[in-house]
């Protein structure tokens, strides 16, 4: 029997054939943190190439923390930040937290629920919303002459201290060290630009992005970030601190050590899952775990999603159900700007050179209309599994980067 965890603590177990070859990749590598709050005092106290946090900073300065989506023990993470700032005498009423927008609405859990009641409730919580032109305020023009918007918070901090996740290399829409910064806390229209399936998939389009996403941090005055290197599901594996070049640097050997899937050839069957609460639940985390699957398996072959996904799909997804193989679909899905258009333009390719299935918390009709196999329960993937000779577990397939050998 293997085992293959996903959801929310949920673990799927399977029987395939006993002549079957099968291989888990066994991610992420490492050993979760056991204190995340010390480990990021650790890290803010010695950081990399940069001064201690108690030397950049004053009484009086305005301190904003700027938390991207997906940070691993969030309220753990915060409290060895502000408790490092806090030491340094930073007033807890001149910091603010500044957070990301969730998608479809989903509710991470308090970030501020490792700290005192005192403390709490002195800090200032904002979370960015890229439509409210109010909060919004205009940093510069960029090289090719953008406008770059940023949230007012950040413009008008003494220091800003990014927080966020490293991914590994291969990962679908990385965007380095600053991507959980911009175009994260910028504008309604820039962050559209980003979502586009070229954005995030063609190599020139990748490459112009970063280096707006690394010149938007420039402008801003970026001089120190915190990095955290997730593990399975809500661990934590390494934090990481200093001047964005030398976290770079030192979270990508740390990153590709945990994450990096480096494969011998494909296989026929590869079943990924995304493993993690509602918050991980996501069709950009969908993206990112069929783009790996997609690298590991065979053409004409079966990918296997594992998820509890339940947020309806958005409007690039249903352009699937109303045009089905329409040949205005690639079309109309390469313009389209939502937060699902990856995702999107993935099955699209995902259809013409493999079967996509999908287990989720979404209901059958709604899962075939996207062209996708509904699953249903443990038995019918083990069914599934019956009919192939080598299979591949892809556990936390969203977090992974694959390199398949043979291409090499």
């Amino acid at each position: 029997m293997i085992q293959l965890r996903y959801g929310d603590r949920q673990v799927l177990r399977i029987r395939p054939p006993a002549e079957a070859t099968v291989a888990d990749v066994g991610v992420p590598r490492g050993q979760p943190l056991d204190d995340p709050a010390a480990a990021v005092a650790a890290a803010l106290a010695d950081p990399l190439d940069f001064p201690p946090l108690s030397r950049a900073t004053t009484p009086g300065d305005r301190v904003v923390l700027a938390v991207d989506r997906g940070v691993p023990q969030l309220d753990f993470v915060i409290a060895g930040a502000v408790h490092t700032l806090l030491a340094s005498r930073v007033l807890p009423e001149d910091i603010t937290l500044l957070l990301a927008p969730e998608e479809n609405g989903l509710r991470r859990r308090e970030p501020t629920a490792a700290l005192s009641a005192e403390v709490s409730a002195a800090i200032r919580i904002v979370e960015h919303d890229p439509r409210n032109r109010e909060d919004l305020t205009y940093l510069a023009a960029s090289k090719d002459n953008r406008p770059i918007y940023i949230h007012r918070q950040l413009f008008d901090a003494d220091l800003v201290l990014p927080i966020s996740c490293l991914r590994p290399q291969r990962v679908l829409g990385r965007l380095g060290v600053h991507g959980g910064l911009f175009p994260t806390f910028s504008d309604e229209k820039t962050r559209e630009r980003f979502q586009t399936p070229g954005a995030a998939r063609l190599p020139v389009q990748r490459h112009r992005r970063r280096d707006e996403v690394d010149e938007a941090a420039w402008l801003l005055g970026i001089q120190i970030v915190l990095q955290v290197v997730p593990g399975a599901r809500d661990a934590v594996l390494h934090v990481l601190a200093g001047k964005p070049e030398a976290v770079a640097k030192r979270g990508r050997k740390l990153c590709d050590a945990a994450w990096l899937c480096r494969l011998p050839r494909r296989a026929g069957l590869v079943l990924a899952s995304i493993a993690g609460g509602r918050q991980e639940q996501t069709w950009e985390n969908f993206a990112r775990a069929l783009s790996a699957a997609l690298t590991a398996v065979d053409d004409d072959g079966v990918i296997l999603l594992c998820t509890d996904l339940r947020c309806p799909p958005g409007p690039a997804l249903q352009l699937l159900a109303s045009l089905n193989d329409s040949p205005e679909l690639l079309r109309e899905i390469r313009r389209a700007r939502t937060p699902d258009a990856i995702s999107a333009s993935l099955l699209v390719e995902a259809r013409e050179r493999t079967q996509v299935y999908l287990l989720s918390g979404l209901d059958g009709e709604t899962v075939e209309g996207l062209g996708v196999g509904y699953i249903a329960n443990e038995d019918e993937v083990d069914h599934l599994c019956q009919q192939f000779d080598s299979c591949l577990l892809l556990a936390d397939a969203h977090r992974a980067g694959v390199r398949v050998e043979e291409d090499l």
